[in-house]
């Protein structure tokens, strides 16, 4: 797989386009429209993404193609971004073992140094340890300068709609004078259209001098170049997906915790290949301990949150096929005999609502998997909650709840090819 060789998280590229729209928006440029603002940024910008796409994703080998870099241009070009002087004014800690810049390090990754969120995404670095000097490294950019780096990640992610995962502690190599460690990211970012970048997982290694200051720092990215282009100039549409609320009950098992964790707020799309690793083996081992099913926890509203597809691929069994749009969420509404399936299909505003009695297999077990049978009787298309269509639909479908919490379920496709979903409730 290519490094996330993009616009989108390379810092001091993405800043570049972001120095250059800010930089459009004077109070001359006020007097048009927004429209032709946005236009003349797009094409004002465009040379740099028609190079990067061709050069990432098409085109003959270059020198750069093993090591997943951008051509040494483009390089240039984002070491050249308007991001002010490399400054050297900072005060610098020196003398601390590698352990000790370890633990700052990571603590720094994660919260950043002063709490404003972890670095990466705010630029919330300690100063201190690096020289000013640091190069920079990633698979887009070479830039030797701390204030420059900092100021780019500053104007980057939306820190409080985006969110990084430790995956693997930090590591002190000793002999190497390197510190390195593994961690995953995702969130929106802070152009004005408001894109928002999957997860994705990425290796960072420090080097560190005689005095005890991070002289480079490198980075590799597990995203494509292609996908990081798309997701950089999609536009959100509507708001970020919505999570539960509810808190976790006292004896709810560990394994069912961290898989609430892991996809409660997000949708089935966004989620990393690594990712639907670690959620699949999650869904595994709470399926296999065979917990009883409890009943009396399945009314409610319960909302999509992952998907695994089945042996053949097949995914949600629809009886009516409308585009399925990356901001869309999708529900299910259970009673004790009955069902309604609700699919968005233009975000909350447009949705359709198909509905049926529900019957359960074997009444009084508490066995699983646990069948259900649902007899569609008829849908309708509802245009924020008001039904402005009715659709004559009506069919049979089956379905496995292979485990029921009280605010996590999983359950089997029996109609779509045998995929798992995983729904949080809602309310």
């Amino acid at each position: 797989m290519r490094s996330f060789a993009s616009i989108c998280t390379s810092g001091v590229l993405v800043a570049t386009l972001q120095v250059n729209l800010v930089a459009a928006w004077t109070p001359a440029a006020k007097q048009s429209s927004r429209r032709s603002l946005f236009r003349d940024f797009l094409l004002s910008n465009a040379a740099l993404v028609a190079t990067t796409a061709t050069t990432t994703t098409t085109g003959a080998p270059s020198a750069n193609a093993d090591s997943g870099e951008l051509p040494l241009q483009l390089r240039d070009f984002a070491r050249l971004a308007p991001l002010g002087p490399a400054l050297q004014t900072y005060e610098k800690t020196t003398g601390l073992s590698l352990q000790d810049l370890a633990t700052r390090l990571q603590r720094d990754l994660l919260e950043g140094s002063t709490g404003q969120g972890g670095y990466i995404l705010s630029g919330d670095f300690s100063t201190d340890i690096f020289r000013d000097d640091c190069l920079f490294v990633d698979p887009t950019n070479r830039v030797a300068s701390l204030s420059q780096c900092q100021k780019a990640l500053r104007i980057l992610f939306d820190t409080q709609q985006s969110r990084i995962q430790l995956l693997e502690p930090f590591k002190v190599n000793a002999e190497d004078r390197t510190i390195s460690g593994r961690f995953r990211v995702r969130g929106f970012l802070k152009f004005p259209w408001h894109p928002f970048v999957s997860a994705y997982e990425s290796d960072i290694v420090y080097k560190i001098d005689e005095q005890g200051l991070v002289y480079e720092q490198d980075q590799s990215w597990s995203k494509s170049a292609f996908t990081a282009l798309q997701q950089s100039f999609t536009p959100t549409i509507f708001t970020p997906p919505p999570a539960s609320t509810l808190s976790q009950p006292a004896k709810e098992p560990i394994q069912v915790t961290a898989l609430f964790g892991a996809v409660n707020g997000r949708r089935p799309q966004e989620f990393s290949p690594n990712e639907r690793v670690e959620i699949d083996r999650l869904i595994e081992s709470i399926v296999d301990q065979r917990y009883e099913w409890k009943p009396d926890l399945l009314p409610g509203k319960w909302m999509l949150v992952y998907l695994e597809p089945g042996l053949t691929g097949g995914g949600i069994d629809r009886r009516i096929p409308f585009p399925d749009f990356s901001f869309n969420d999708n529900y299910q509404v259970f009673t004790d005999s009955t069902i309604t399936n609700i699919g968005q299909v233009f975000g909350p505003n447009l949705a359709v609502h198909v509905y049926g009695s529900l019957q359960e297999d074997k009444t009084g077990s508490t066995d699983v998997p646990k069948r259900f049978k649902a007899q569609i009787q008829g849908g309708m298309v509802c245009w924020r909650d008001r039904e402005i269509l009715t659709l004559p639909i009506t069919g049979e479908g089956l379905f496995d709840g292979v485990f029921l919490g009280d605010r996590l379920r999983i359950g089997r496709n029996v109609n779509g090819g045998g995929a798992r979903v995983v729904q949080v409730r809602m309310e």
